[in-house]
C-alpha cells in the first residue's frame, strides 16, 4: 500500500535521535511504497535526502527557522510547534492536505509531538501515531532535578506536551511506544497501544577483539541531550571522586557530539576525564572500556546507548529509570546491574574494575539479550502487520 510517513526531524544520519524512522521506513519499503514528509533544522544538509531514496518513492522537507542552539530559543520553538504555530508545520499540512484531497496514500504514520497539527488533514483516515516515548514523563523528570529558574519553562513545555499527547492519543487507530514502561505511563489499559522496540545493527555493533579495556568507565550520547548531560555531570562531579579514592588510575570517557559547556568545564575541572565530543566511530572507545554507566535521572523511551553497550558485549550498571526502558512485554529483564545514588554506583565501578584486574573478557549474555529482543527487521515486520489492520480496520493485531 502506498504510506504517508510524518516525521518532526529527518531520519538520517543514524546520529540523530531519528534512527528509529530510519530503520521503521527501510523495513516497511519491503512492502509499501513511501512518502517521506519530514522537518527538518535550518541547518539541514540536503545530501542526506539521498540516504533516503532506496526506500522512500518521495522525500518533502520543511525547514524550521529556529537556528539558535539555546536552550531558552530551542524551547520557545518547541511549543510554538506544538501550539500549532510553526511555519514549517504549517507547510507540512498544506502538502498533507493535498495529497490527502488527490488520495495519494491509504494510510498514516505520524510521529512526533510538533507535528500533531497535521492531525486535521487526516481526519477520518487510518492513522498510526508513533509516540514512541513518554515525553511527559521525560518532562517531569527534568522538573525534580531542574534549578528553579528553569521550572516556569518546564512547566510551560509540560502542559503544551500533554495536550500534544491527549490529541494524538485520541486520534490514532493504533499507537506504537518504544517500551512498556512509556505505553504504562500514558495509557491506563488500551488495546490500541502497541510496544515496538527499537533494533540494533547487530553487523555493525560487534567487538573486534575479544579484551575488554582497564580501569575506564565509559557513557556514551548526545551531550546536548539534558537527561545525558545530566547523567554525565553527575559521573563526573559525584561518581567518580569516590571511584578514584579507591582507584586513582580510573578514568573516565564522556563520549558523543555537542557536549554543552558545563560538560565540558565539568571534564576540564576533573582528573582523568575525557569529554571526545563528536568521534566519527564509537565502537573503539567502547572496546578501551571495562565498564558502561548511565546514571540517567530522568528520561523516557528506550535507550539506544544501552543496547548498543550490550550489543558490544560490556558489563552494563544503569540506573533502574534507565534499565527499565529494556524491560519486555514478556517481562525479561536486562542482563545488568542497577543503582541510583551515587555510593551505589561507585561501589558496583570499583567491584568491575577490580574484577577486570583477573578478567577482560567480554560479556556473551549481554549482547544475546539484544539478539533476542531487539531486532529491527521483527520490529519492522510487526509494524508492517499493525498498518495493514489499521487499513483493513480490524482491531487485532495478527501476530
Amino acid at each position: 500500500m502506498r504510506l504517508l510517513y510524518l516525521t518532526n526531524g529527518f531520519p538520517y544520519p543514524l546520529t540523530s535521535g531519528y534512527l528509529r524512522h530510519y530503520y521503521f521506513i527501510r523495513e516497511l519499503s519491503r512492502h509499501h511504497e513511501i512518502l517521506l514528509l519530514s522537518i527538518v533544522p535550518a541547518d539541514f544538509r540536503t545530501e542526506n535526502i539521498e540516504a533516503m531514496k532506496p526506500f522512500a518513492k518521495r522525500v518533502s522537507t520543511f525547514t524550521s527557522a529556529n537556528k539558535s542552539r539555546s536552550f531558552a530559543r530551542k524551547l520557545a520553538g518547541r511549543v510554538r510547534g506544538l501550539l500549532g504555530g510553526s511555519h514549517a508545520v504549517d507547510q507540512m499540512c498544506a502538502e498533507v492536505r493535498g495529497l490527502a484531497g488527490a488520495k495519494a496514500f491509504d494510510a498514516a504514520l505520524l510521529s512526533g509531538k510538533q507535528t500533531f497539527p497535521v492531525l486535521e488533514q487526516l481526519r477520518g483516515l487510518p492513522l498510526v501515531v508513533d509516540l514512541c516515548d513518554a515525553a511527559s514523563l521525560r518532562v517531569r523528570g527534568a522538573m525534580r532535578h531542574a534549578p528553579l529558574w528553569m521550572l516556569p519553562s518546564l512547566l510551560l513545555r509540560l502542559a503544551t506536551v500533554r495536550r500534544a499527547e491527549r490529541v494524538l492519543i485520541q486520534s490514532a487507530s493504533h499507537l506504537l511506544f518504544a517500551s512498556c514502561r512509556d505505553r504504562e505511563a500514558l495509557l491506563d489499559s488500551s488495546t490500541n497501544g502497541h510496544v515496538i522496540p527499537n533494533g540494533v545493527d547487530l553487523d555493525y555493533w560487534k567487538r573486534s577483539q575479544r579484551r575488554r579495556g582497564e580501569n575506564t568507565v565509559i557513557f556514551t550520547g548526545g551531550m546536548d541531550y539534558p537527561p545525558n548531560v545530566d547523567a554525565a555531570v553527575v559521573l563526573i562531579r559525584d561518581v567518580m571522586p569516590i571511584v578514584q579514592e579507591a582507584l586513582p588510575s580510573a578514568r573516565l570517557l564522556i563520549v558523543g557530539r555537542d557536549p554543552v559547556p558545563e560538560l565540558v568545564s565539568a571534564g576540564k575541572q576533573a582528573p582523568g576525564v575525557t569529554v571526545t565530543g563528536f568521534v566519527e566511530d564509537v565502537r573503539p572507545f567502547l572496546e578501551k572500556a571495562t565498564v558502561f554507566v548511565a546514571p540517567l535521572r530522568f528520561g523516557a523511551g528506550i535507550q539506544n546507548k544501552l543496547l548498543e553497550a550490550l550489543a558490544m558485549e560490556m558489563p552494563v550498571i544503569a540506573s533502574p529509570l534507565a534499565a527499565d526502558g529494556l524491560r519486555t512485554e514478556n517481562g525479561d529483564l536486562p542482563p545488568l546491574e542497577q543503582a541510583f545514588e551515587p555510593d551505589d554506583l561507585a561501589g558496583l565501578i570499583i567491584r568491575r574494575l577490580q574484577e577486570a584486574n583477573k578478567n577482560v573478557a567480554p560479556v556473551p549474555e549481554a549482547r544475546a539479550f539484544v539478539e533476542r529482543h531487539f531486532n529491527w527487521h521483527k520490529s519492522g515486520e510487526k509494524l508492517h502487520r499493525l498498518l495493514v489492520a489499521a487499513v483493513d480496520g480490524s482491531g487485532a493485531v495478527p501476530a
